[in-house]
């Protein structure tokens, strides 16, 4: 089962092993993110009881941690990933599927997804069945969302003098309900003008209709187009690939269904691209076809459903084997403590404050107490003696350097344990709670806590999302409350919406 869980749509496409892959023949359907799910009717073709492989597309470029982050949410969702295969591996092993026998070049093939909330781009090269990406590029500002939003301003600019409240409200971030649907209706716009030459819209909130042409809409997101242009020219640079040594370029994703995208990327690249029927199945299609190549490598069909990807949660074992160690070393500190006995226990426990007097060999603190005068001159020798043989001690442990009476005095002779909590250089903090700050309060929070290591990792988020404020901190690691060195990198994870200003 392949999955591909975009900003937008899930999509899933299910095979057989025992199934002769030919074109279309993939039982895949797509559905809203959030709404479909393993378990759900709404998705067919999917396994009942019977043992299934699960694979999960994700970008190239992508880290390791953005990685697990989407496998978790696969997992949420009901696809609990066996491992995941890049985009453009997929999207090469499908093209290789539907070609059949004319795919029997080696030359490296370009893939160009363009979905609703990215673009991510690719060079593929192919030996028998093995893939390799051999160069990769991402840009998070250019897809079908960037795209509503340049021509919604388009429109404002032509037509503001006439109504100039509404697209004022129209234009206002803080107008989230009525922007919203005016940018799902330039959506359905936008994807009419593939197949027409023009196309009316019938703005919420607006008394009239506006019209737009595909020329008008052509002229607007032709240059966040050629964005893509330079892109492709990167990773093709990076990989050390001529135009005249590619097998093609394969457009993938729903908007690249535009007919732009495919004229500006043949007139700059000097390459007819590949437009599949269904673009925005290629991807889950070929995840597909990657787990069967993993099954058919196993020798056949597993009898049992794979071990999911790990999940991303705190370990309670970690937890309780800090707190053991806690108390571990609190009770040889206290044990400690008793032994020592004397008059330096009962000044402790009394709370008076002693001159420490100590010196430091490497990372070994060495401290002289000297008990107060007593009162009864017959307890004095007793206490010299011992006095004389913990100095001795400490002498040993030293490796022979005494340390000095000429600073000591009958009124400060006795000396600590160890020097004041004060003077011992801090480097653990308790991590505060930043989930639900902005990203430039959880940076001021956990400065002020002494954690000033911060990298921040952001997601976009569209307004069918959950409902997270712009710059919100969804998650942090370490999490808040728990004990870490303050020069520990504390990790935030954020959503934005549209542009990334966090």
């Amino acid at each position: 089962m392949g999955v591909d869980l975009g900003s937008s749509t899930t999509t899933v496409s299910t095979r057989r092993i025992d199934q002769k892959a030919e074109p279309g023949e993939a039982a895949s359907s797509a559905a809203r993110f959030g709404a479909a799910r393993a378990d759900d009717a709404a998705v067919p073709g999917l396994p009942g009881d019977e043992p299934a492989l699960i694979v999960l597309a994700v970008p190239a470029t992508w880290t390791s941690t953005r990685r697990r982050a989407h496998a978790e949410a696969a997992a949420n969702a009901g696809f609990e990933p066996a491992f995941l295969v890049s985009e453009p591996e997929a999207a090469a092993r499908q093209y290789a599927e539907v070609q059949g026998g004319e795919a029997e070049s080696q030359a490296p093939l370009v893939v160009c997804n363009i979905g609703a909330g990215s673009c991510h781009i690719g060079v593929v090269s192919r030996e028998s069945d093995h893939y390799t990406v051999e160069a990769a590029k991402s840009a998070d500002d250019i897809g079908g969302r960037e795209f509503d939003r340049l021509l919604l301003e388009h429109l404002a600019g032509r037509h503001r003098p006439a109504d100039p409240e509404f697209w004022a409200r129209a234009g206002d971030p803080a107008e989230t309900a009525l922007r919203a649907e005016v940018l799902d209706e330039v959506r359905r716009a936008r994807e009419y003008l593939t197949d027409h030459p023009s196309v009316a819209l019938s703005l919420p909130g607006l008394a009239r209709d506006l019209r737009l042409t595909r020329e008008d809409a052509d002229q607007c997101l032709t240059p966040a187009i050629l964005r893509t242009v330079g892109l492709v020219e990167e990773a093709m640079r990076d990989s050390g690939v001529e135009t005249d040594q590619l097998a093609g370029v394969l457009l993938v994703g729903g908007v690249s269904r535009m007919p732009l995208v495919a004229a500006v990327l043949g007139h700059h690249l000097g390459v007819e691209p590949l437009r599949p029927d269904l673009p925005d199945l290629v991807i889950a299609e070929g995840a597909a076809l990657a787990g069967l190549a993993r099954m058919r490598s196993d020798g056949g069909e597993p009898t049992e459903v794979p071990v999911g990807f790990t999940r991303l949660r705190t370990s309670p074992d970690v937890m309780v084997t800090v707190m053991v160690v806690v108390f571990a070393v609190a009770s040889l500190v206290g044990v400690a403590l008793l032994n020592r006995g004397g008059h330096d226990a009962d000044e402790i426990d009394g709370g008076l404050g002693l001159a420490p007097t100590s010196e430091v060999v490497g990372e070994t603190t060495v401290a002289e107490a000297e008990p107060a005068p007593s009162e009864a001159g017959d307890s004095a020798e007793p206490a010299e003696t011992e006095r004389e043989a913990s100095t001795e001690a400490a002498v040993e442990s030293t490796g022979g350097v005494s340390p000095s009476p000429s600073n000591s005095t009958p009124a400060s002779s006795a000396t600590p344990l160890a020097p004041p909590a004060s003077d011992q250089a801090e480097t653990a903090a308790e991590v505060p709670d930043v989930v639900g700050s902005t990203v430039a309060d959880a940076r001021r929070i956990l400065a002020e806590a002494g954690f000033t290591n911060i990298a921040a990792q952001g997601d976009r988020r569209d307004t069918e999302s959950p409902s997270y404020g712009d710059c919100e901190v969804t998650a942090q690691s370490p999490s808040g409350g728990s004990r870490a060195e303050q020069d520990t990198t504390v990790t935030l994870q954020y959503v934005y919406v549209g542009t990334d200003s966090c």
